[in-house]
């Protein structure tokens, strides 16, 4: 497909955003070209390239001597006005994120509401391409959880959102200061009950492993794991706390880079009685590298993960102890939150937290 000028381009974006924001009724009567032309400074020529566009994707009519008049918002455009709320997610392979998809459609069903689902794999240019791109989808809001997977890239993404005319939500992530509302799970409360689990069992050497430590609902989650262990005056073990800052999601292969990192992690804490990990995938990958070690878990190792992934519940023939995040109610709760922003019943940005619980298994 050939896309037009660049000038064509942002003229017909200019004057599509300020229809769909009501700047026209339905009926008026667009500025002649002469007068177009003035305002964007460039030729009558590429003004009529630009009404064209807008002609061809039903937002006006052109008459001869009548005019350029919109359409957009009349009885007869309504079929094509999708008029709906975005959600923009990686890849569903990954069951959290396809429980978050689900919650988020079961509500959008509920509310009669038309939605439009992007899927961005772990392309983080790509979800930033769709952040920028969101008045070309007709939607009048997003939801986004996003693969963020460097701090510059959050600094590259928060810019995004600021400069976005749309409301948005955020799914997962908390980005205080940026004017977004969020849904997230209360990472200390999961972090704090799977260290408390462990001490409950008797443990006294629990290791603490994770990666994606930079990011803060990770961070959340350790310091929920430091609470529990000073409320019980347990000091952290010598190497036992292991904060990775890299996440390169694999969903073809999603144990082998936390298998490798556990043997790391188990080479550097020696013997300890437990393993708190921040997730499920890092929760098997230890399971998987404890048992290249020969030992028995839970006999000589207890482990926990966060997360609570059906696929991963049983893998490795050891049933994985975890925290359920609630993932449906994510999506659910998120897309209430970008209703009630669109519908102008939320005017300072909120937080939700929402919390799991521990699903007692063989592992721990």
């Amino acid at each position: 497909m050939v896309r037009p000028p660049k000038k064509v381009q942002s003229i017909y974006t200019a004057l599509r955003e300020e229809i769909v924001a009501g700047a026209w009724k339905a009926g008026a009567k667009l500025p002649n070209e002469s007068e177009l032309a003035q305002r964007f400074d460039c030729s009558l020529g590429t003004v009529s390239k630009a009404l064209a566009l807008l002609v061809h994707e039903g937002f006006v009519e052109r008459r001869a001597r009548a005019g350029t008049t919109v359409i957009y918002g009349s009885p007869d455009s309504v079929a094509s006005q999708l008029d709906a709320y975005a959600f923009i997610y990686p890849s569903e392979q990954h069951e959290g994120v396809w429980r978050a998809v689900r919650g988020f459609q079961d509500a959008a069903r509920e509310a009669g509401r038309r939605v439009v689902m992007l899927t961005t794999g772990v392309d983080y240019q790509k979800e930033t391409e769709f952040v920028s791109r969101l008045s070309e989808f007709d939607v009048r809001g997003a939801v986004i959880y996003p693969v963020i997977p460097t701090p510059q890239d959050q600094v590259h993404f928060s810019q995004l959102l600021v400069e976005s005319r749309f409301p948005v939500v955020l799914a997962e992530i908390s980005l205080p200061g940026l004017g977004c509302s969020t849904v997230v799970i209360d990472g200390f409360h999961a972090g704090y009950t799977m260290a408390r689990h462990m001490i409950q069992r008797g443990a006294r050497k629990i290791g603490f492993f994770s990666n994606f430590a930079w990011a803060p609902f990770m961070r959340d989650r350790y310091q929920g794991y430091r609470w529990a262990l000073e409320e019980a005056g347990i000091g952290e073990p010598a190497g036992g706390v292991y904060l990775d800052p890299a996440m390169h999601p694999d969903f073809q292969d999603p144990l082998a880079e936390p298998t490798a990192m556990a043997n790391a992690f188990l080479d550097r804490a020696g013997k300890i009685d437990a393993v708190v990990c921040a997730g499920d995938f890092l929760a098997m990958g230890c399971i998987a590298a404890a048992q290249q070690r020969g030992w028995r878990v839970p006999d000589d190792l207890l482990v926990s993960g966060v997360d609570d992934y059906s696929v991963l519940a049983a893998s490795h023939g050891v049933p994985l102890t975890t925290y359920r995040i609630p993932y449906e109610e994510m999506g659910c709760k998120s897309f209430d939150l970008l209703d009630r922003v669109i519908r102008g019943q939320i005017v300072a940005p909120e937080e939700r937290q929402l919390r799991g619980e521990i699903v007692i298994r063989q592992s721990a």
